[in-house]
């Protein structure tokens, strides 16, 4: 009887993961950009773009774009959260880099990118690889501890 079980928990997981994968295979982001020029690193209130493939995946709406830290890989702001979310058939989004003041010095980032797919909310997820931000120069960071 356990090991019954232990099949039926193994199959139902594998068949939930293949589902997934599927949904979501073929879905990319790029590097991110500069919504004018092309300069090497960003600074906070910069205008991006953030572009997107959707491939042969179903991904249908992109719900929700956060800033993450490259060294340490842990959330830090989020940049657009969006119900049911922004068509991912657009293939892109223009927004301000908005990065707090005290999270500017963490030098290396990336965006974490949340897709959805017909019948599941953030069910996909890409990331963009890193890039640098520049801290805003003549800015006060004593009050970051």
């Amino acid at each position: 009887m356990r090991a019954f079980l232990t099949l039926l928990l193994l199959t139902i997981v594998s068949t939930t993961f293949a589902a997934r994968l599927g949904k979501c295979q073929g879905w990319s982001v790029a590097p991110l950009t500069h919504s004018v020029g092309g300069k090497s690193t960003f600074r906070a209130n910069d205008e991006v773009t953030l572009k997107w493939n959707v491939g042969i995946s179903q991904v249908k709406y992109i719900r929700e774009v956060t800033l993450s830290s490259a060294k340490s890989n842990q959330p830090l702001h989020t940049q657009l959260r969006s119900y049911p979310g922004i068509k991912a058939s657009n293939g892109k989004i223009t927004f301000k880099l908005s990065v707090p003041l005290c999270l500017q010095r963490e030098g290396e980032y990336f965006l974490n990118v949340v897709a959805s797919t017909p019948g599941k909310e953030g069910d996909c997820l890409a990331t963009t690889p890193s890039f640098r931000l520049t801290p805003e120069p003549n800015k006060d960071y004593s009050v970051c501890k």
